[in-house]
C-alpha cells in the first residue's frame, strides 16, 4: 500500500513540475509579446542606444577626417616658422674685413720718367728676372719697383678682361687684345711675364700675391690685430683678394694659433697707410668691408633688392678715422627657391656666390677660346682640368664677335647667397686730420656683444606631424598611430584570408600525415592584424558543453526525474 503511494506520488510531482516550467514560459512569451512600448523604452531603450551610439560616430569620424585633412594640408605646404631670440655673448668672432684701395694710391710711390728710354727700362726688368730664376727667390726677394709697376699692369689687364666685363665684354676684349695694334707691347709683356712664372713654377695666384705685397711694402706702415694684453704678440698675414685697373684690395689673415676672438670692446685692429703727396692728385677714398667680399666688384654682383649693409667708402687720405662695428642682427633662413629669398648653405667645399659666378665666368672663356682664364684659375679643382684647358694667352683665341652670342645668364641664375646672413652696423667717425698729410690711420672699434637673432625651422618634421595626427584622432576617436595600423592591417587580412588560406594548403598536405586539426591551426599565423574596436582582453566566450543549447527566456526551474519519498508509519 506504500508503495504504491509513493509511485502515485512522484508521477505527481513530475507531471507538475513540468506543467510549471511549461506555465513559466508560456508566461514569459506571453508578457514580452503583450508588452507595449514606453517613452522609457524610446529614449533609452536598446534601439535608441544603438541609434545614439552610431550617431556619435559618424560625427566624430567625420571631425577626424577633417582634421586628418587640414593635417596633410599644412604638411604639404612645407610652413616655416621663425624663432627670434636676443643673443648675449662674452665674446665676438672676429669678421672677415677687406681693405680696398684705388689704383693711383697704390702707385703713388712710383715715379715714372716719361723721357726714359724704353730699352732701359726692359734691360731692368729683364736683368732682375734673370737673377731671380728659382721659385723661392721669385718669391722671397724683393722686386724693384719697375718690375712690380710691369707685373701689376699685367695682372690688372688679364683681370679687368676676364672678369671685370660682361660676357659678351669679355669676349670682344678678348678680340681687341689679340688684333689691336696698339698693344702689341702688352701682348709682348704678357707673353714674357707669364713664361717666367710657368719657369719657376710659381702659380697665378703667388704671383698676384706677390706684386701685391710689393706694392703695399712701399706704404703701409701698420698692419696690426689689437688686444689690451700687451704681452699678446699677434703675427698678422697679409692676403692679395683683388687686382685691378681700378683698384687693389687686401684682407688680414691669421693661422689658427694666432687667431683671436674679440673679447673686449673697442680697438681690435689698426691700419696706416702712407701715400706720396708731391704729387699733384686727388685719390679716391679708401674702403673697408665687413662681410669679407674680395673687391666691389663682389657687391656688384649680387641681385637686387640686397642691403648694402657693413661697408664704409668714406676713408679719405691723410685722416685719422675710427669705424665702430657690431653685429646688428643673424638670419639664417631655409634652403628655398622662392623669388627674393633664394638661397643655399655654403659648406667648406662649396662655392660662394662670388666665386660661384667667377666659375660661370671661367666655363664661358672655356667655351669660345678652349682655355682656362689666368685669374680664375684659383677656381680649378682638379689640376688635370688645365691639361684640356691650358692658361689663356689670348694670343691664340679665335672668336667671331658678330655672330657669337656670348652669356652666361643661365649659369649665373644658379648662384644662389649664403643662407646664414649677418647685418653689420658701421659708425664711421673722422677725428680730422692726421699730423703728417701724407698719413692714414683707420681703427675699427667693436661695439656691443648682443645682436638679434632670427631662425627658420620647419612647420612640421616627420616627428611632430606623426604626433600631433595621433593627438587629432586620439582626441576625437580614442584611436593612436598603432590602432591605425592594426586597423589597415585588419582589413587587409580579411580581405585577404582566402588567398592566404589557400597558400597555406599548398604547403601543407595530406601526404604528409598531419592532422586536420594541425592544417586548421597552421592558417591562424601571428599578425599585427587586429580589430582595433575589438575589447582588449580578447573576447572570449564561454561556449556551450557538447549537444547542449543555448536558452533563452527567463532561467530554467530542475526538478529531479527520482524524487525522494518519505514513508510516514
Amino acid at each position: 500500500m506504500i508503495p504504491t503511494y509513493s509511485l502515485f506520488r512522484s508521477m505527481q510531482d513530475q507531471d507538475y513540475s513540468r506543467s510549471t516550467v511549461a506555465m513559466a514560459d508560456d508566461d514569459y512569451e506571453r508578457r514580452h509579446r503583450t508588452k507595449t512600448p514606453s517613452c522609457a523604452d524610446a529614449f533609452f531603450g536598446k534601439k535608441f542606444k544603438q541609434y545614439a551610439f552610431f550617431t556619435i560616430i559618424i560625427v566624430l569620424a567625420v571631425l577626424t577626417i577633417k582634421d586628418v585633412v587640414a593635417l596633410v594640408q599644412s604638411y604639404l605646404e612645407n610652413g616655416k616658422n621663425s624663432e627670434i631670440s636676443m643673443v648675449f655673448n662674452d665674446s665676438m668672432h672676429l669678421p672677415n674685413f677687406t681693405f680696398c684701395i684705388s689704383k693711383d694710391q697704390a702707385f703713388s710711390h712710383f715715379t715714372i720718367n716719361a723721357s726714359e728710354p724704353v730699352d732701359e727700362w726692359d734691360r731692368v726688368v729683364d736683368e732682375q728676372l734673370a737673377e731671380m730664376d728659382t721659385h723661392d727667390k721669385f718669391i722671397k726677394d724683393q722686386w724693384d719697383w719697375k718690375l712690380v709697376y710691369e707685373a701689376y699692369d699685367l695682372v690688372a689687364t688679364l683681370a679687368s678682361m676676364e672678369r671685370e666685363t660682361t660676357g659678351h665684354g669679355a669676349a670682344r676684349t678678348f678680340n681687341l687684345f689679340k688684333n689691336s695694334p696698339r698693344l702689341a707691347g702688352k701682348r709682348l709683356t704678357a707673353k714674357k711675364w707669364l713664361a717666367a712664372i710657368a719657369e719657376r713654377n710659381v702659380t697665378f695666384q703667388e704671383f698676384q700675391q706677390k706684386v701685391g705685397s710689393e706694392c703695399l711694402r712701399r706704404s703701409m706702415q701698420r698692419f696690426v690685430r689689437n688686444t689690451y694684453d700687451e704681452n699678446d704678440v699677434i703675427k698678422t698675414n697679409l692676403k692679395i683678394t683683388w687686382v685691378s685697373a681700378m683698384q687693389m684690395c687686401f684682407q688680414p689673415t691669421w693661422t689658427p694659433e694666432n687667431h683671436r676672438e674679440i673679447k673686449d670692446q673697442g680697438n681690435f685692429f689698426s691700419l696706416m697707410m702712407s701715400h706720396n703727396t708731391d704729387k699733384d692728385e686727388a685719390y679716391e677714398c679708401m674702403s673697408v668691408d665687413m662681410h669679407g667680399r674680395a673687391a666691389s666688384l663682389g657687391r656688384f654682383m649680387e641681385g637686387k633688392g640686397r642691403a648694402k649693409d657693413g661697408f664704409t667708402s668714406e676713408l679719405c687720405l691723410g685722416m685719422r678715422h675710427t669705424v665702430s662695428v657690431e653685429v646688428r642682427a643673424r638670419y639664417q633662413m631655409l634652403e628655398n627657391d622662392d623669388d627674393g629669398t633664394r638661397c643655399r648653405e655654403v659648406t667648406d667645399d662649396a662655392d660662394t656666390e662670388f666665386n660661384c659666378r667667377g666659375r660661370c665666368r671661367m666655363n664661358l672663356i672655356r667655351e669660345f677660346c678652349g682655355c682656362t682664364g689666368n685669374t680664375l684659375v684659383h677656381l680649378i679643382k682638379d689640376e688635370k682640368e688645365l691639361q684640356q684647358y691650358p692658361l689663356c694667352d689670348y694670343v691664340s683665341c679665335d672668336i667671331d664677335v658678330q655672330q657669337g652670342n656670348f652669356t652666361e645668364d643661365e649659369c649665373t641664375d644658379k648662384c644662389l647667397r649664403d643662407c646664414l646672413q649677418i647685418r653689420f652696423d658701421i659708425d664711421h667717425e673722422s677725428l680730422g686730420k692726421m699730423a703728417r698729410p701724407d698719413l692714414t690711420l683707420i681703427e675699427l672699434q667693436w661695439g656691443s656683444f648682443e645682436y638679434l637673432n632670427m631662425e627658420q625651422k620647419w612647420e612640421w618634421t616627420v616627428a611632430t606631424w606623426i604626433a600631433a595626427l595621433g593627438g587629432s584622432i586620439g582626441m576625437w576617436l580614442g584611436l593612436s598611430i598603432l590602432s591605425l595600423i592594426q586597423g589597415s592591417s585588419y582589413l587587409f587580412a580579411l580581405c585577404s584570408k582566402k588567398f592566404k588560406q589557400k597558400r597555406a594548403e599548398k604547403k601543407i598536405t595530406v601526404s604528409d600525415g598531419a592532422p586536420a586539426d594541425m592544417k586548421k591551426q597552421a592558417r591562424k599565423k601571428s599578425s599585427i592584424a587586429a580589430n582595433p574596436f575589438a575589447s582588449p582582453y580578447g573576447g572570449v566566450e564561454t561556449s556551450p558543453m557538447p549537444g547542449e543549447k543555448k536558452h533563452s527566456g527567463p532561467p530554467p526551474q530542475y526538478h529531479s526525474p527520482n524524487s525522494t519519498s518519505i514513508q510516514v508509519e
